[in-house]
């Protein structure tokens, strides 16, 4: 088991610095920082945004559509970053997985998450109006560590939501270990950037910026494709050659070759 874990942890590194292109695309998130900021109903932390309803209906309204927008194209990039470690462990082409990948599964996890942050959010508030705060902050805890995997399983097994979560719940149950590691190692990384972000603040440098940084381009890419490649192993055939090879750095692989569609060909007699 700890082999198994070590294989993960090292494999997740070698993805992260192949596919470092895909990480950057995170980056891109950065825009909706300053549209955040127009709003007063949005405030920052650890590299996250909260949004807040107050008296200013307007701006709230507008607020929430590009809360939204911003989630899809989250989704979009977390669906990107699980495809990355299925093509490079399964060699799935790009043309095979363009339906599923973009066009189903990028919405399904947006949904997901968008349904996630719906009940994390009605758990704190009645929370915190019962005087429970605690307890609702180890439930939602404990709701996270259960659907850990569902952004996996939804694209990798090309499933719907629902299934997904049962999915990943029983992924969890058989690999118990594995998936504790991966959200302890998340939970103490989030620990690291807020103090990072708070002793940035105190010496008068931009914390916000470096902790939103740190959480899109590292932190959420990383441990994305560190589920990913813990998630595959699943399958018996796939662990036994990760295992044989797991000492040997993985080869580069070759770029795929791109063929020209049948209804893309040129005319004949046309210039090009």
């Amino acid at each position: 088991m700890f082999f198994l874990i070590e294989v993960v942890l090292k494999r997740a590194v070698e993805e992260y610095f192949s596919n470092f292109k895909v990480m950057l695309s995170f980056g891109v998130l950065f825009v909706f920082i300053a549209l955040f900021a127009l709003f007063d109903q949005f405030f920052f932390s650890s590299g996250s945004v909260f949004f807040s309803l107050n008296s200013n209906l307007i701006g709230g309204f507008i607020g929430l559509i590009i809360s939204l927008i911003f989630l899809y194209f989250f989704s979009f990039f977390i669906s990107l970053t699980v495809y990355a470690v299925h093509r490079d462990v399964q060699h799935i082409n790009f043309d095979t997985y363009w339906n599923t990948l973009f066009k189903d599964a990028a919405l399904k996890i947006f949904v997901f998450y968008l349904s996630l942050a719906i009940v994390f959010y009605a758990i704190s508030s009645i929370g915190f109006i019962l005087g429970l705060s605690f307890y609702a902050l180890l439930l939602n805890l404990l709701i996270g560590l259960l659907v850990l995997f569902v952004p996996q399983s939804i694209v990798l097994d090309e499933i719907n939501i629902s299934e997904a979560i049962v999915r990943s719940i029983e992924f969890l149950k058989s690999n118990f270990l594995v998936s504790m590691l991966v959200f302890l190692l998340i939970t103490l990384a989030l620990i690291i950037i807020n103090l990072i972000e708070l002793f940035l603040q105190l010496i008068g440098f931009f914390g916000i910026m470096v902790s939103f940084f740190l959480v899109l381009v590292i932190l959420v890419p990383f441990f994305e494709q560190t589920k990913s490649y813990a998630y595959l192993m699943r399958n018996d055939l796939l662990k036994s050659n990760e295992f044989v090879h797991a000492r040997a750095p993985r080869t580069q692989r070759e770029k795929p070759k791109y063929g020209v569609r049948l209804r893309e060909q040129p005319k004949k007699g046309s210039k090009i």
